[in-house]
């Protein structure tokens, strides 16, 4: 069991990405909490109240990340991983950079750039009280590759895999032992990308004439990173942005 003993927060965790890797948390013995602005609380039932805790969380929101953290001490004495999944995707506006409301730019903003700091935040006091810990940021291909009308999501996942960098060398010159790593994924088959038929369409075809591998990405794909950064076998890894796209992106 990779994760024996661990416990993990998973924030947006009800569906998709987030709850395949609680899954994949869980199947490798992990206690997990599961975050998120709707739906957690039902999502945890299905694991079971010794195994699963389901906190309705803004990540946006200090005092709700505060009040995450919180609860998960209190119900399992300890939080050893942290992954920041919580993000605005689908349903997005795709429109000329200078016809990009504030408000929409704000809204993203909030979610996918403060969400993972805030959150961070709020685990690294316990993190550092229990011996170091692994924070697992999901930032996105589309950062390295660019996307037009999509300025303000494209950026926002830029500033997570900088994040990552940053937050990665604090710990470490502080000596705190807690180690931050991001996957970058490609466009992937979640329920609710899905159930957006145009968005998919487009994002699918695109992505389809990219990828080396030839078929979609599912959710699972990304939770077999996300395990692997959680577990004993990735801690001499810190820092590092890992792609997991099916090959639509590949670096020299």
């Amino acid at each position: 069991m990779r994760l024996h003993g661990k416990v993990a927060i998973i924030t947006g965790a009800a569906t998709g990405i987030g709850n395949a890797i609680a899954q994949a948390y869980v199947k490798e013995g992990a206690k997990v909490v599961i975050a998120d602005v709707k739906g957690a609380e039902d999502a945890a039932a299905k694991f079971g109240h010794d195994t699963a805790l389901g906190v309705v969380t803004d990540v946006s929101s200090p005092e709700s990340t505060k009040a995450m953290a919180e609860a998960a001490l209190k119900h399992f004495g300890k939080i050893d991983v942290l992954v920041n999944n919580a993000g605005i995707f689908t349903g997005l506006n795709y429109v000329p950079l200078e016809n990009i409301s504030v408000a929409d730019w704000d809204k993203l903003y909030a979610v996918n750039v403060k969400g993972p700091w805030l959150c961070t935040s709020a685990v690294s006091h316990a993190m550092r009280a229990g011996g170091g810990g692994r924070i697992i940021n999901i930032a996105s291909v589309i950062a390295h590759i660019g996307a037009p009308f999509m300025l303000h999501y494209v950026s926002s996942k830029g500033a997570v895999a900088a994040m990552t960098r940053a937050m990665a060398r604090e710990f470490a010159v502080t000596k705190s032992k807690i180690t931050v790593n991001a996957i970058s994924p490609g466009y992937t088959h979640s329920a609710n990308a899905v159930a957006n038929t145009a968005q998919h369409e487009q994002f699918e075809g695109v992505s389809a004439s990219m990828r080396a591998i030839d078929r979609p990405q599912v959710p699972e794909d990304i939770a077999g990173a996300a395990l692997w950064l959680a577990s004993d076998e990735a801690s001499y890894v810190n820092g590092q942005n890992i792609v997991v796209d099916g090959g639509i992106y590949m670096s020299l």
